[in-house]
């Protein structure tokens, strides 16, 4: 049978944890990197909204066909070579990258990264929680949940600045990540292996979603989460830094890594900092701090105000960060290790089509509606879905509460 090799992870290295943690946290580092890249791609290439959102869009797919199968085929062949394999097949992508000069070698890049990034996510993200220290039960499943919106504003600081002040930007930002993810590869597969290979790898090529039973109700409690807070942060990847050129005026492509990191990195820290914090009270308060956000960030592009925008967003992400980890924990709380790996797979399949699929719809808006006007309609619509999540939050703890 696969799963964790209990008796080795218990006496694993400290550092294994904090290595394959910032594992995660490059990969998720590299699906940002081109964000603050958009607006010179949109510039100097011609490459329309409608083309910038579908590169987002098309991304998530491959990526999605990936989470299906990535947890459960390092369940079989071990986490270290699934891990390795998807960290070296993204620093193939960032080679793409270097070459972009349409829209059509910018969607190839895209589908490569999407597939190394769900292949990875699912298992690097099984990695931490099976190397999680035993005395800090929640610290793991923080970790998970953080360093994907977290992975995200690192990656689009680096760019931003490496576009603000380097050489040729549109080639060094990929390599710089390209090494990056090479060294995340040798330090997994320096970390002691968690899972004990066995057969059935081609077997579980075949994509399935697996939820454990008993665990659906509360899977689709989160999945609402999930969507709400992921919506926003598509959003921000796609079309983030062409509101801050276009609609605030910051033309700086500084200014476009900061408006992602504003979002992603505020979440990544906030989801960190509640990690001790009951599950179910972070979700809730995260989903009212979402909520907050969003109508600050609808207001203050309204008014046209810079410091308003980045206020908002700050606030959005600590409701981002907070709700996400505290939905991805309580999904998590008290499963087998068998089960980590699909439900992982599952929670990252949700929240990425949940970003993807409104993100990309709403690029087809933007020539009708201009970039405020979609602005306003994409913020409506994350409130809407806060809203209801919170209430079928509420609903399910009340129900917990009353059976227990």
């Amino acid at each position: 049978m696969t799963g964790r090799a209990d008796e080795r992870t218990d006496d694993a290295p400290r550092w294994a944890f904090g290595a394959v943690s910032l594992s995660l946290l490059v990969l998720g580092a590299a699906a940002g990197a081109p964000a603050p890249l958009y607006v010179a791609y949109e510039h100097r290439y011609g490459i329309s909204p409608s083309g910038l959102t579908g590169a987002f869009a098309i991304y998530i797919v491959p990526l999605a066909a990936m989470l299906l199968i990535g947890g459960r085929l390092s369940d079989h062949l071990g986490r270290r070579p699934v891990a390795a394999v998807a960290l070296l097949l993204d620093a193939v992508a960032c080679g793409v990258f270097t070459q972009v000069d349409s829209s059509g070698v910018l969607l190839l890049a895209r589908s490569i990264q999407g597939l190394a990034t769900g292949l990875g996510l699912a298992a690097i993200a099984a990695f931490v929680v099976d190397l999680g220290p035993p005395r800090r039960p929640g610290l793991a499943g923080a970790v998970a949940g953080a360093a994907a919106p977290g992975g995200l504003a690192t990656g689009a600081l680096v760019s931003g600045v490496l576009v603000a002040v380097g050489p040729a930007p549109l080639v060094l930002v990929y390599l710089v990540f390209a090494g990056l993810l090479a060294l995340a590869a040798v330090a997994v597969l320096l970390a002691p292996e968690t899972a004990r290979p066995g057969p059935g790898a081609l077997r579980s090529l075949r994509p399935s979603l697996h939820v454990p039973a008993g665990a659906g109700p509360l899977f689709a409690t989160a999945c609402l989460c999930f969507v709400a807070s992921w919506a926003l942060a598509g959003y921000y990847q796609a079309l983030g830094p062409s509101v801050a050129a276009d609609v605030l005026g910051a033309t700086n492509p500084l200014v476009g890594g900061l408006v992602l990191a504003s979002l992603t990195g505020t979440s990544g820290i906030a989801g960190l900092a509640v990690s001790g914090l009951p599950h179910d009270r972070v979700m809730l308060g995260g989903l009212a701090a979402l909520l907050l956000g969003v109508s600050g960030v609808v207001g203050s592009a309204v008014a046209g105000s810079t410091a308003g925008f980045f206020v908002a967003s700050v606030v959005a992400g600590v409701g981002f960060g907070a709700s996400f980890t505290g939905a991805m924990r309580w999904v998590l709380a008290d499963r087998s290790t068998s089960e980590r790996a699909g439900l992982l797979a599952a929670a990252y399949l949700v929240s990425y089509i949940g970003s993807a699929v409104p993100s990309y719809l709403v690029g087809f808006l933007v020539p009708a509606w201009g970039l405020l006007g979609s602005t306003v309609a994409y913020g409506a619509l994350v409130a809407a879905l806060a809203l209801v999540s919170a209430a079928a939050a509420l609903t399910l703890r009340t129900r917990t509460r009353a059976r227990a």
